[in-house]
């Protein structure tokens, strides 16, 4: 990649969210040696980036899956979509471990989540960053 074409932190974000999401069907590989099959970044610090919050998500996903399911009223984890789940613990990672702002975090996953979702997944994902966010005291209620 040129010095003069930078990696957006948007099109990091949808890179972890195209990372996450293609994980799921394998969730068998180390993800390390995972990330490593599929990105070939050499910018820095976009490859960083990418590469940290890929594998923290990947190194915390039982936890964020505790939070995103125990937040997500009546919703199991296995009846989200692919998309959404990954959409929410990327986002949900980025707010409580990666230092990112929740609004940042939670448009940037709204961003997303309406080019690979259908229309109703958006106020879903809202509703469950949000309520995260508030139950951390990362925003006001």
């Amino acid at each position: 990649m040129s010095d003069n074409k930078k990696l957006s932190r948007h099109a990091c974000r949808e890179l972890i969210f195209k990372l996450l999401f293609a994980r799921e069907f394998d969730r068998d590989t180390d993800p390390e040696a995972f990330y490593d099959t599929f990105i070939d970044i050499t910018e820095e610090p976009a490859a960083d980036y990418v590469r940290e919050v890929f594998l923290g998500v990947c190194r915390t996903l039982p936890a964020l899956d505790g939070e995103i399911e125990s937040t997500s009223e009546n919703w199991k984890l296995s009846r989200m979509s692919t998309s959404t789940r990954s959409v929410l613990r990327m986002a949900v990672y980025e707010m409580t471990e990666a230092d990112v702002p929740p609004k940042v975090a939670i448009n940037e996953a709204l961003e997303i989540i309406k080019l690979y979702d259908e229309d109703s997944a958006p106020k879903f994902v809202n509703g469950i960053l949000n309520k995260i966010a508030r139950e951390r005291g990362l925003i006001e209620s």
